[in-house]
């Protein structure tokens, strides 16, 4: 990774226009001033739009915890010893645009002042920062409501380098008239009453900082499974510092953590921003996936989570931009953010304006435009995967593929089954999602995306996964359903399928494949299979081809 040199080396004495700048170490040392700290916390109490993303616990913890990541800039204004404005940013080590502190932790990016200095100090402060930094635009996403956006319209210095862009969010407001008749929905009751047949079914609030960080670590494995099922990505395993960030944040009081539990097992858990009496969605957001199909968990913590934030007094659930429909049902009312980049470099401002041209036609085609741009990234990234498979394997994989046959089924009593000396070095987990995000694709057609992606669907589908590992490599994986009607197994019969080896891992299939079988309570049990090295390790272990 590529250092980003320090571009100060001492604290700047504050300019005739009581503006400065500072980088790197002078962030960290102004940050120790007691006098700096009491005067940022004044500002961001008496600032009208501030959000806690601009607090001072919140971007300080920030900038430690990402130092390594990012280069601190803050820029301040003093008038006759009073702290009048503030600006936090920072630049990722290898370049780029000067981002809002908390880039992608923080929901919100703004400057603090008083009312009246709002459009003079962060018209001030940018062109301070295009002297000192020049050539790195400033991204801030997303500008909250009543943060000062005239100068950027009427200033026709501004107006050309501003790219400003709209953003619906949805809210739970906690004094709207509608809100009670949402937790009594006939929808939330039935999801309710569902789960209550399981086992008791209780929201509790995490308020100790150890349990937070032991059940974190699980949090963390169902949050990658699904953003990378959904998204392809993997936010707390490619960024170890986001787990270590949230740990801080609990402590210094910003996260309010609630888990939904059935039986004392977590099937659901939001961590949330606290914002003054606003709570933020964000941090964490997940659900198991095995519940999610008929139980609807998410669906059913969030109701659950505004009834308790209500109430706690809290006035509003930010339940954050984004257009996802599952936010857009438990809404009461919706405002406007906005998305702000601002450069002086021409080819940048028209890649920006293109984009938000594309965004607005998209928009004003019913079409949501994050949903567009995923499927168009999605479609690049598998091609680019297809690719990279044929151009590593040569024309084996390809003719692989092409000669693949149809599906055999296979039937067995599950007390017949044939063991080997391989079944007992194979460890069998059951559902275990950390092994599926250990799938490797190399040496195989099917994308990691794609993997996930069928994963998450056959978990909510209904269907159980049986895995093994090793060395943070998934060598094997087969999924237990039921038999459709009509199909060559009873309806109902539990079938295994979906059977996935790696190459490395087809010596031991068998074992592999005895080892699953052996976890089932006896009885009939069927399984399918396409390729031949699968016929044969079902074979071997005594699954008998169905005619």
């Amino acid at each position: 990774m590529q250092t980003i040199v320090n571009h100060a080396t001492s604290t700047l004495p504050v300019n005739t226009q009581g503006l400065d700048v500072l980088i790197g170490e002078e962030v960290f040392t102004l940050l120790s001033d007691e006098d700096f700290q009491q005067d940022w916390d004044r500002l961001y109490e008496a600032c009208p739009w501030g959000t806690v993303f601009q607090s001072r616990n919140f971007v300080a913890c920030w900038y430690r915890t990402y130092q390594g990541a990012y280069l601190p800039v803050l820029v301040r204004a003093v008038q006759e010893g009073q702290l009048t404005g503030l600006l936090t940013l920072a630049l990722p080590q290898g370049g780029g645009q000067l981002v809002g502190a908390g880039h992608f932790e923080a929901e919100y990016q703004c400057w603090l002042s008083a009312e009246a200095e709002g459009e003079s100090f962060i018209t001030t402060a940018l062109t301070e920062l295009q002297r000192r930094l020049p050539g790195h635009a400033v991204h801030l996403r997303f500008l909250p409501p009543g943060a000062p956006m005239s100068w950027a319209e009427a200033d026709p210095r501004w107006r050309a380098q501003c790219v400003v862009q709209p953003a619906r969010r949805p809210l739970m407001d906690m004094a709207a008239p509608d809100l009670p008749k949402m937790f009594r929905k006939t929808e939330f009751k039935n999801k309710l009453n569902r789960l209550r047949r399981i086992g008791e079914v209780r929201l509790e609030r995490v308020t100790d900082a150890a349990a937070f960080s032991a059940m974190l670590k699980e949090l963390a494995v169902q949050y990658d499974f699904r953003q990378g099922a959904m998204f392809n990505k993997n936010r707390f395993r490619e960024n170890p510092l986001k787990a270590v960030f949230l740990q801080e944040l609990f402590q210094l009081g910003l996260l309010h953590a609630t888990v939904l539990k059935v039986n004392e097992e977590v099937i659901a858990a939001i961590a949330a921003v606290i914002s003054k009496d606003w709570v933020h969605l964000g941090g964490i957001n997940i659900h198991t996936p095995l519940y999610a199909n008929y139980y609807s968990p998410g669906f059913v913590h969030f109701l659950m989570l505004g009834q308790h934030l209500s109430e706690e007094g809290v006035a509003v659930f930010d339940l954050t931009p984004g257009g996802d429909s599952y936010k857009e049902r438990m809404a009461t009312n919706h405002d406007y953010v906005h998305e702000l980049v601002v450069s002086n470099k021409l080819s940048f401002q028209l890649k920006k304006r293109l984009k938000k041209g594309l965004h607005d036609r998209l928009i004003k085609s019913g079409l949501r435009p994050m949903s567009v741009e995923l499927a168009i990234r999605k479609n690049i990234y598998l091609f680019k995967g297809k690719t990279k498979a044929f151009l590593n394997s040569g024309l084996s994989l390809l003719l692989f593929k092409v000669r693949e046959g149809e599906k055999k089924h296979y039937r067995i009593l599950a007390d017949d089954i044939k063991r080997s000396e391989s079944c007992a070095s194979v460890e069998v987990r059951y559902n275990n999602l950390n092994d599926l995000l250990d799938y490797d694709g190399r040496g195989v057609w099917q994308t990691r995306w794609e993997f996930l992606g069928e994963s998450m669907r056959r978990f909510e589908s209904g269907e159980r996964s049986y895995t093994w590992a090793e060395g943070g490599r998934l060598l094997a994986c087969a999924w237990l359903g039921r038999a459709p009607v009509g199909g060559p197994a009873p309806e109902g019969a539990p079938v295994l399928r979906g059977i996935y080896c790696h190459p490395a891992g087809r010596g031991r299939l068998a074992g592999f494949l005895a080892a699953a079988v052996a976890c089932q309570d006896g009885g009939e049990l069927y399984a399918t299979a396409r390729e031949a090295y699968t016929s044969q390790a079902l074979e071997a272990i005594g699954f008998t081809l169905v005619n």
